[in-house]
């Protein structure tokens, strides 16, 4: 499989488990689904050590118990390749600008596109941001 056929396939596992799923801290978030994804790229994400979460507070103690204060710190840690954000392929990892002290991770989705959560909606969507903090290459 060339690594363009990987990352559809990973994109299309991805939306296929999280598509119709409404937003739930440590069940359907940002970390839940950047982690599955990358899973199905062959990353090993000890998500499962960080122990169970229901709220954001929550989430950033079971950050905390990982190592990392961030998302984005995580993506670092687990060895993830930053990019320019004008490089992003297919399933890419992106941080976007938010409210959340852990940060905001999406799934590049192709033409400037993100799979991510949005407080105005209780499942994914699609996002077209005007600003990329920081990417990551997934392969």
């Amino acid at each position: 499989m060339t690594p363009l056929q990987q990352r559809h396939a990973a994109i299309e596992a991805t939306m296929a488990r999280y598509r119709d799923q409404e937003f739930a801290w440590g069940r359907v978030d940002c970390a839940k689904i950047a982690a599955f994804h990358l899973g199905q790229l062959g990353h090993v994400i000890r998500i499962a050590k960080a122990g169970g979460y229901k709220t954001p507070l929550g989430a950033k103690r079971a950050l905390r118990r990982l190592g990392y204060s961030t998302l984005a710190e995580m993506a670092d840690g687990i060895g993830l390749t930053p990019i320019a954000p004008a490089r992003m392929l297919l399933g890419d990892l992106a941080e976007l600008e938010g409210d959340n002290p852990i940060g905001t991770i999406c799934l590049y989705a192709g033409n400037g596109n993100l799979f991510g959560f949005h407080q105005d909606h209780p499942g994914l969507v699609t996002l077209q941001p005007e600003k990329i903090l920081r990417a990551w290459s997934v392969l």
